[in-house]
């Protein structure tokens, strides 16, 4: 993988932002890789589905579209769009596996290696491309749509969780709603 600049550098452009991205969450598998508790494991398992799923909606929303508009892309981004689907689908069904247990270290070792084949498709492969279409000006621009679109309204409370953990979150809140109301 082509990915050197650390998280907390500040991007100077669209593509170093999402590089940025990249970079964090590749350090999070790396610690699951190494081994971790259930309640790490269940932590970094809720960060990386967060950090993913802001990831790819600015990617669809925001970059992937910017791209669109030059035809040279049209396949490196079908195969993009592809790509996250079926990440999101193995995402949510890890999210209902026990954290840490061995069925779910082997589907977040099998989300890691597909997670590293499409970051190698954009870092060797759309990225230089967008590099040479794009000019510095419209690249800084774009860095600043990203940056705007993963800090709007879209960060709400279930976005962060994935399927099996909301639907206990929403469970326990509305106990406590239940439980407050009784009071």
């Amino acid at each position: 993988m082509a990915t050197t600049k650390a998280a907390t550098v500040t991007a100077s452009d669209a593509i170093d932002l999402l590089v940025q991205d990249h970079d964090k969450v590749e350090n999070m598998f790396t610690r699951i890789e190494q081994g971790v508790s259930k309640e790490t494991a269940q932590e970094l398992f809720t960060t990386i589905y967060h950090e993913l799923t802001l990831h790819a909606i600015v990617e669809e929303q925001i970059f992937y579209p910017a791209v669109a508009q030059k035809p040279s892309f049209k396949d490196l981004l079908k195969d993009a769009f592809s790509e996250h689907a079926e990440v999101k689908q193995q995402l949510g069904d890890i999210s209902y596996l026990e954290p840490a247990s061995a069925e779910w270290t082997k589907m977040m070792g099998k989300v890691w290696k597909e997670l590293q084949h499409h970051i190698n498709d954009e870092e060797e492969k759309l990225f230089p491309k967008v590099r040479e279409e794009f000019t510095e000006k419209e690249l800084k621009a774009l860095a600043g749509e990203l940056e705007e679109g993963k800090h709007s309204k879209l960060d709400s409370e279930l976005l962060s969780m994935p399927l099996g953990f909301a639907k206990e979150a929403k469970e326990k809140k509305t106990s406590t709603h239940t439980r407050a109301k009784a009071s």
